[in-house]
């Protein structure tokens, strides 16, 4: 069985966008979990499924809101190391190599 886990960074980034979307609404901050949540599953199920975007990074990107997961396969491990916004600097993510 394949294990996911999600960095402190990566939690920092989800605890920021989940903040401000409920700020916006609650409704949006509870859409955007569950968009969340449908990306880790299908992580889960198929760890290849979406391109090496740099060096082993592997990206993830949300449907509905413009936010990408970047992600590492570790043998049986799924290392999440940011859920970052589309709009932000590569440096951001590409920092925690």
């Amino acid at each position: 069985m394949t294990q996911l886990l999600v960095s402190r960074e990566a939690g920092a980034d989800i605890a920021g966008a989940l903040s401000a979307f409920r700020d916006i609404s609650p409704s949006l901050s509870a859409q955007f979990a569950e968009e969340l949540e449908r990306v880790y599953a299908a992580l889960v199920e198929y760890p290849q499924i979406y391109p090496v975007v740099y060096k082993n990074f592997r990206r993830a990107l949300l449907r509905r809101f413009p936010y990408s997961v970047f992600y590492v396969i570790d043998d049986r491990v799924i290392l999440i190391v940011g859920v970052v916004h589309q709009s932000r600097d590569e440096s951001t993510w590409k920092s925690r190599a």
